[in-house]
């Protein structure tokens, strides 16, 4: 019975192979471990197989497991380790950048010293490491946000040298969702979190010349994947939602007493009612068009359902992303769609589509308000907007490059905006942005008001500022900037209370909304928070 099993991952690796397998029985020979040795054959196309398959025959203390398929990293190392005979489990890079004679440590950090994970170190103050300047920067970025995000304590999270108690990594294997590149931090993260010895150490490693690691892809996905784990943290953390509701009453109390409460509700008497019910009547319409768009998109995709269903869907979805300062309403739309038979990829292809065609749309708008206040005292605000939609073209660029990221999300995706069906998206992405502006529209007009140029850059850059997750529904923050930009050319107390009016008249609707398709759908919101 094999005391240490030595896991190597292996897609396409026929040229070198056989070589790191000789040279890591020559150092495991120089312990006093029994050993086994499983070569994760992650469906190569190049022979691998093959060279493995012979290893395994010639030597009993050699195994290969084949993947007909590509499983991806950490899935093919999961399957490896469940398989795996030793009490103590190590994987190793088949390129071994890090140096072999740590090899005896590692394993010693397990079996001798009592851990239940042990993991390399290129970063600490003691390693040595040979590295393009680039890498060893991005390297240093992704954990220096590893630790800030997921509170690590480690140094280093993707060296390709770790070892685990077996029976531990059992315990928290399910527990891992990522199963490519982000897998190693993922599972040193859990480790932590709940409970689990783990010691670092210092390795001298050299980067090898065939590295896998596709640079600029590779480390978008890394540093999505710590935004990934971050979102499942806050997500339940009932402090971090109470905190998030308390950040938005101080935002609205704040702005309320700079601007004066009494010249706020002295305002407000002066509204015109009437203009605010056709308001609120043309936000409820914009949910028909929300609907039938996102029907559109999925029935373009090879799935129909029904505008009404679609409409109450989005209704739901966006109720979610009212009451949640982490905007999770995108899952439980594709989980109403799942009702449907609608897997949840063409769910997240049709979101992804959705989203772009709003960035277009929002860019449209915007580009119009900043041309309309070209000529006024205003135009100086206009180079802060430029930078700001740039940004915005900048990040749907990134994401129609993600193809080999997101799979068959992103596929799907560039299928359907490369069709004449992109039109018919735009169009009502168009009328959908057109409503939200006309809301704001009136609602100036419902104080004698007419400045649609500005309320048009306005609702669109305030949009934007509810993407980042600090309260629910970006209460306050939608406040302060259409409050900001707005009172560029009215007084402050008109700016925030038809910033105030506006964004409350918008998620009283969607919530009444939610309800209402909630109740028709017989699905509880509990469940969809879940």
């Amino acid at each position: 019975m094999p005391e240490v099993s030595v896991v190597l991952p292996a897609y396409n690796e026929a040229r070198r192979i056989e070589s790191t397998v000789k040279e890591v029985l020559k150092f495991l020979n120089d312990t006093d471990y029994a050993y086994e040795i499983i070569i994760a054959e992650d469906g190569s196309s190049d022979g691998t197989d093959r060279v493995a398959s012979d290893l395994a025959n010639k030597n009993e203390k050699i195994k290969h497991l084949h993947s007909k398929e590509r499983l991806g990293r950490g899935r093919a190392l999961t399957n490896a380790i469940l398989k795996a005979e030793g009490s103590v489990v190590i994987y190793l890079d088949t390129d071994l950048s890090t140096d072999m004679k740590h090899l005896k440590e590692l394993i010693d950090s397990i079996a001798v010293e009592g851990y239940d994970f042990a993991t390399g170190s290129r970063l600490m103050e003691e390693s040595i490491r040979d590295r393009p300047f680039k890498r060893d920067f991005a390297s240093r970025a992704f954990n220096f946000l590893v630790r800030k995000f997921l509170g690590s304590k480690l140094h280093d999270h993707q060296c390709g040298f770790k070892a685990f108690r077996r029976n531990s990594f059992i315990e928290l294997s399910d527990k891992i969702k990522d199963n490519h590149w982000f897998w190693d931090t993922e599972l040193l993260i859990l480790a932590q979190r709940m409970g689990y010895s783990v010691k670092e150490f210092p390795v001298e490693w050299r980067q090898s010349s065939e590295t896998k690691v596709r640079f600029t892809k590779d480390v978008l996905y890394m540093f999505s994947q710590i935004l990934r784990m971050w979102g499942d943290e806050v997500k339940t953390s009932r402090k971090f939602f109470i905190t998030s509701i308390l950040l938005a009453f101080a935002i609205i109390a704040s702005l309320i007493m700079y601007v004066g409460a009494e010249s706020v509700i002295a305002r407000l008497s002066t509204a015109k009612l009437s203009l605010i019910g056709f308001a609120a009547f043309i936000y409820s319409l914009s949910y028909a068009i929300r609907g039938e768009r996102y029907r559109y998109i999925i029935s373009k995709l090879g799935y129909r359902t029904s505008s009404i269903f679609s409409s109450e869907s989005v209704a739901i979805s966006q109720t979610v992303n009212v009451i949640t300062p982490v905007r999770v309403g995108d899952f439980a739309r594709a989980y109403l769609f799942k009702m449907k038979d609608v897997p949840f990829t063409t769910s997240f292809s049709g979101l992804a589509v959705e989203r772009v065609f709003d960035v277009l749309a929002v860019v449209i708008f915007s580009f119009y308000g900043i041309i309309a206040l070209s000529n006024t005292q205003y135009a100086s605000y206009s180079f802060y907007a430029i930078i700001l939609i740039a940004g915005i073209v900048a990040i749907a660029v990134i994401l129609s490059r993600m193809e080999n990221i997101l799979g068959k999300i992103m596929r799907d995706f560039k299928d359907l905006i490369k069709t004449r069906a992109s039109v018919t998206i735009l169009i009502t992405s168009l009328l959908v942005w057109t409503s939200d502006i006309l809301v704001t529209h009136f609602i100036m007009l419902s104080f004698g008001v007419s400045l649609l140029p500005l309320v048009v850059l306005a609702v669109s850059i305030a949009n934007i500022s509810k993407m980042v997750p600090l309260t629910p529904g970006g209460i306050g923050t939608y406040e302060v900037v259409m409050t900001g930009i707005l009172a560029l050319s009215v007084d402050r107390d008109l700016a925030l209370t038809t910033s105030l009016i506006d964004h409350a008249l918008k998620n009283i609707i969607t919530l009444l909304l939610g309800v209402v398709a909630l109740t028709s759908l017989n699905v509880r919101l509990k469940d969809l928070r879940k």
